[in-house]
């Protein structure tokens, strides 16, 4: 039986409830054995669904709805999760590479997918799960671990998978990352690719998770078992393009006069705009931006996602990225979610328009680890260093996330090892066999702990991993494996890294100072390469950081920190040289009590490529 009725509900609108479908009722929605189908073709002539149950398939109208015609909508009897599904479009003038002007189009909204074909179904999902409660951390307590789902198990574990990672491959790594002391986990895009796997920035299909990887039910397990291990989950959103290859929103209803169809129209040009990545989307109608509202509001609402960080949002119409996130604020529910704009580092300038108008609460810190390998190579050290210690004029630390030792762009080698500047930071360094670069590595997670922002941290970085990431086998002729290696995180050299990062994410957590909007540079020793910084807490919790990025060391107690107005007990609390990290036995102060002498200055050991924390007693 099929039942009909027309919708007064435009695309966009939105329901404010947690608990029932925050989009407007898009693509195919199910409650109980009813599905609503709903498809935006303002070319089409003429819309059918085609819904299979075995080998069997039945096809039904949808009828223009009168307040908007461009938006066909039916509601269909008798329909259950798992059945594969299709619409079959009958465009106005036809379409060159098919004459008959019959077009079957997978559902743009379909929250899975057969495949990434051009020939794939769309399959009938019903969301709805009990979850686990979990509230999302707030802004200033979030340490942040970045991963690639497919890439990230199987490698070198008892798993043992030779091409990608599932979702309940991930599952199983949960544990690992919540005790390196993190408390968000950022996933790379997990959404329909072409290919076997990839970074994830181009999907074919934007609502449906890689098929790869697993069901939308897999993902969810796995965000609730995230959420059970005291885990936040940050989507890694990319709304500035589609696939280049199997677009399923390439003339979607037909051929229009600029080539691209309904996603994709420019107005202004003949051909669609284009990144290096893939078609950029038409992000002046309306009707796309609403789309991609859509998609954000699917994954906060049917994925409970924590935050959602936007790939290259300085490439979307400063109006397209304000209507998704005035869209998303609207729902009281989702104003504690964290939303991060990957933000180009030659626009920072408008870094606080970005947050205060836009209403992001994050910017993507670009710049971060280029300047701290400068630092670390001796160029204009110090005042490399105090470029980036700072938040460059945002209201509030956590507006600025950070990542010393680089992300997946600065990881990541799509060239087969052609790109010699994407690497691990250790491997910049000299590699995870020198000694220095691991010390440096060290200092760099450290430090990026201990200063204000958001820290986080590319997977691999935890265990001084070596080489370059990426998540397929390439043509390298060393090796053609990129992936992590849990081999590496396990053997004596991944151990003492991932010691320091358990240690140093421990210390940011028992010390309110470290998660403050407080910064002051109290001590500046240009001729032996030293800086020192203060922070604290209205608590009464005072700590001071002590950098030092040179071969020179003080083992007498001989180094003196001018602490003015700190008169006290003081204790080390952290020393990024200590034997359990790979340095050596009474490197540093540990136990030892310091004191404020006389003439207020705190007198320290003080190693070679090293950071030390201080705290007030």
């Amino acid at each position: 039986m099929v039942v009909e009725r027309w919708r007064s509900i435009s695309s966009g609108e939105s329901v404010v409830s947690l608990h029932q479908s925050i989009h407007s009722g898009m693509g195919a929605n199910l409650v109980g054995d009813e599905c609503s189908f709903r498809v935006w073709a303002p070319n089409a002539i003429a819309v059918s669904v085609c819904i299979w149950q075995d080998e069997w398939m039945s096809q039904v109208a949808l009828a223009p709805e009168p307040s908007n015609p461009s938006y066909w909508s039916v509601d269909v009897a008798n329909v259950a999760a798992g059945q594969p599904y299709q619409f079959s479009i009958i465009n106005k003038g036809g379409d060159p590479a098919n004459p008959g002007g019959i077009l079957t189009r997978v559902d743009a909204y379909a929250r899975q997918v057969e495949s990434a074909e051009d020939n794939a179904r769309g399959i009938i999902v019903d969301w709805q799960q009990e979850w686990s409660e979990f509230a999302t951390p707030k802004f200033a307590d979030l340490i942040v671990y970045e991963a690639h789902v497919g890439s990230f198990a199987g490698l070198n574990d008892h798993l043992n998978i030779s091409t990608y990672a599932t979702f309940a491959d991930f599952e199983t790594k949960l544990g690992y990352i919540r005790e390196l002391g993190f408390n968000a986990l950022q996933l790379l895009p997990t959404e329909q690719v072409d290919g076997i796997d990839g970074e994830g920035y181009g999907a074919t299909n934007l609502f449906a998770p890689h098929n790869g990887y697993g069901t939308p039910a897999d993902l969810r397990s796995l965000v609730d078992a995230a959420h059970r291990h005291g885990l936040a989950v940050i989507f890694d959103v990319v709304y500035h393009h589609a696939s280049t290859s199997h677009n399923h929103y390439w003339q979607y209803d037909g051929n229009t006069s600029d080539g691209g169809g309904i996603y994709f129209e420019d107005p202004f040009h003949y051909e669609p705009a284009r990144d290096e990545d893939g078609r950029s989307f038409a992000h002046w109608k309306s009707e796309v931006q609403n789309f991609l509202l859509d998609h954000a509001r699917m994954l906060l609402n049917e994925y409970r996602g924590d935050g959602l960080r936007f790939d290259m949002a300085h490439s979307l119409t400063w109006e397209c990225t304000q209507h998704i996130i005035t869209g998303l604020r609207e729902n009281p529910y989702w104003r504690d979610k964290y939303l991060i704009a990957e933000w180009t580092s030659e626009q920072q300038d408008r870094w606080g328009t970005v947050i205060r108008e836009l209403g992001f609460n994050a910017v993507w810190g670009m710049s971060d680890p280029f300047a701290f390998l400068r630092a670390v190579n001796g160029e204009n050290t110090i005042d490399q260093l105090k470029s980036f210690i700072g938040w460059r004029g945002l209201d509030r630390s956590w507006n600025f996330i950070r990542y010393l030792l680089g992300s997946h762009d600065r990881i990541a080698d799509s060239q087969s090892g052609k790109q010699p500047e994407n690497r691990y930071f250790v491997e910049l360094c000299g590699g995870r066999d020198n000694w220095y670069a691991r010390a440096k590595a060290r200092l760099g997670w450290a430090l990026n702990v201990a200063m204000p922002g958001t820290p986080m941290l590319f997977m691999g970085s935890e265990c001084h991993h070596w080489g370059y990431w990426w998540p397929n086998p390439d043509g390298n002729l060393a090796t053609s494996e990129h992936r992590f290696d849990w081999a590496i995180a396990g053997d004596p050299i991944g151990i003492s890294m991932r010691n320091l990062v358990k240690d140093i994410n421990w210390v940011r957590w028992h010390n309110p100072a470290l998660r403050s909007d407080t910064l002051q540079f109290i001590h500046e020793d240009l001729t032996n390469t030293v800086l020192a910084f203060k922070r604290w807490h209205e608590g009464g919790n005072i700590v001071v950081v002590v950098v030092n990025l040179s071969d020179r060391q003080w083992q007498e107690h001989d180094y003196g920190i001018h602490i003015d107005g700190e008169i006290g007990q003081w204790s080390e609390i952290f020393n990024s040289q200590s034997p359990q990290y790979d340095g050596w036995n009474d490197s540093g102060n540990y136990e030892h009590n310091l004191q404020i002498q006389v003439d207020e200055k705190l007198y320290i050991n003080l190693p070679k490529w090293s950071i030390l924390i201080f705290r007030k007693q």
